[in-house]
Formats: C-alpha cells, sequence, structure tokens
C-alpha cells in the first residue's frame, strides 16, 4: 500500500488558520464550535430550490452545509455559498468501494481549495459484511485518489459510519484512520448511527478518537427515530457536555433525516435548543 507523504505541521497550520480545529493532538482551545446541518433536514415543503435552502440556513443561524454529492449542483452551490457568506462543511457520498473513484468529484476537490470541506465516504462492499477488517486494504485503496487529490487543496477526506454498510460503526473508522496515519484522513462521529449499534460510552470513543475523529454530527432521538434537538427522550444536552469536556473544538452537525413538516419549523427549534445547550460554552 502506497500512502502518500504529508508535513503534518503545515497541515495543522493551515487548518488552524481556516479556523478548523480538530483532536489531532490539540490541546483544547477555546472555539465557537461551527454548526451547521446535513441538507437531509432541507427536504421540507418551503425549500424547494437549492437557494432557498441555503437562504434558509442563513436565516437562521448555521455556519453553512453538509451536502450530499451531486455534480449538477456543486458549481451553483458554490456560488450560493459564497454569496450568502455560509461554508460547505461535507460533501457526503455513499460508493461501493470495488468501483472507481467518481471522476467528476475528484475534479470538484481541486477547486475546493481554502474551504474546511470534508469528503465523506461512507463505504459500502459488494463482497464484504459489515465491519468485517477483511476488507480494510480494499477501503484504503478506494480512498487513496480522493486523498491525494485534497492533499494540497484544503479539503479532509473523512469515513462516515452507516448503519448496514460495510463502514458501520464509528470503531471501523477508527481502524481504517489508524492504519492509514494520514493527516488529511480520519473519521466520523455520526450519533444516531452509533446508538443504532448500541453505543453507550460517548467518553470512550472520543478518548479513543482524538487523532482521527474529523466531525460529530448530533440530533434529537425518540427511541431509534430521529427527531429535532429539542424533542425525544434522548439526552442530546448530556452527549454534547461529553464532547466538550473531551476537548473537543471542531465542526458540529445536525442530522434531521426523516424529520417530517417545514424546514424552518424543525431546524428553527434544533437551533434554539443547539443555543440553548451551549450558551455557557
Amino acid at each position: 500500500m502506497h500512502f502518500i507523504n504529508l508535513d503534518r505541521r503545515i497541515f495543522l497550520a493551515n487548518m488552524s488558520a481556516l479556523g478548523i480545529s480538530t483532536l489531532l493532538n490539540a490541546a483544547p482551545m477555546k472555539s465557537n464550535f461551527p454548526f451547521y446541518a446535513m441538507d437531509t433536514g432541507l427536504r421540507g415543503p418551503d425549500v424547494p430550490s437549492l437557494e432557498k435552502k441555503i437562504a434558509l440556513l442563513a436565516k437562521l443561524g448555521f455556519a453553512g452545509m453538509g451536502w450530499t454529492w451531486n455534480a449538477s449542483e456543486a458549481e451553483p452551490l458554490l456560488k450560493l455559498l459564497d454569496q450568502y457568506k455560509l461554508q460547505l462543511w461535507a460533501v457526503y457520498l455513499a460508493p461501493f468501494m470495488e468501483d472507481a473513484p467518481d471522476k467528476s468529484l475528484l475534479s470538484f476537490i481541486s477547486g475546493l481549495k481554502g474551504r474546511p470541506t470534508r469528503i465523506e465516504l461512507a463505504l459500502r462492499s459488494k463482497k464484504y459484511k459489515p465491519s468485517d477488517s477483511e476488507g480494510d486494504q480494499a477501503a484504503l485503496r478506494y480512498s487513496m485518489p480522493y486523498v491525494e487529490q485534497a492533499k494540497d487543496s484544503g479539503p479532509v477526506i473523512s469515513f462516515y459510519p452507516h448503519r448496514s454498510f460495510w463502514l458501520e460503526r464509528v470503531e471501523d473508522g477508527l481502524r481504517l484512520a489508524s492504519r492509514a496515519n494520514l493527516p488529511n484522513l480520519g473519521t466520523h462521529f455520526n450519533l444516531v448511527h452509533w446508538r443504532w449499534q448500541n453505543g453507550t460510552d460517548e467518553n470512550k470513543i472520543l478518548e479513543m478518537g482524538k487523532k482521527h475523529i474529523l466531525c460529530v454530527t448530533i440530533n434529537g432521538m425518540k427511541d431509534s427515530t430521529i427527531v429535532s434537538l429539542e424533542q425525544g427522550n434522548y439526552d442530546v444536552a448530556s452527549f454534547l457536555s461529553s464532547v466538550h469536556k473531551s476537548g473537543w473544538t471542531g465542526p458540529i452537525g445536525l442530522q434531521s433525516y426523516s424529520v417530517p413538516g417545514r424546514s424552518e419549523d424543525h431546524l428553527g427549534r434544533s437551533m434554539k435548543k443547539w443555543r440553548e445547550v451551549t450558551s455557557n460554552w
């Protein structure tokens, strides 16, 4: 396996200049905890167009968007985000690792220089069962073209754990990131997928992931259903307290997949809850 040779110090300096703090062996530092919304929460009847989605995020005070890869939207998306002074925090896709990397996405990465974007790979497999470490080499081989393309442009590559996919658990992403040991390749702490895998000790995962977790995403939960942050029976405030105490200072995303109703309504309620919980941070 060939891995690229990156200068870790230069990478961290660049990330700091962009206002990005990860847990890459850095001491805890004060941060505004950029809070962005995944586009799964922008599917209500009140936001039928890309511009209306982005305008709503700006209106509600989100720091930007996590976006599902769609080559036809790529150019207008960046223009609109710049117009509304928002960031593209993430680009999500769920490829099969036996397939070839997406050439249009590789080209798009080249245009992300200076942006704090993560390319989130929710890896699936035609051959390996969920969490089967026998697929690690194939997963890293698939990921390397994205890592190579991003190495000089600013974005980073992040494994995205997803229930029932090959890369199913936070621990799978940590295992891969540790094996690669590259400063621009990490993984993701996704609250809902972690809980769906019966995760109960966030402090242990956050401690394990100090070097490799690049993002945390949150949501309200009613049993196993995603709801807005102020609803449900899961103690999101306690979870966020653990994240804060761990020294995490990076971006935090809001997952709102399948939350019904107008996007402005449920995203507005979630933003209100976020501000209540984090007001003393």
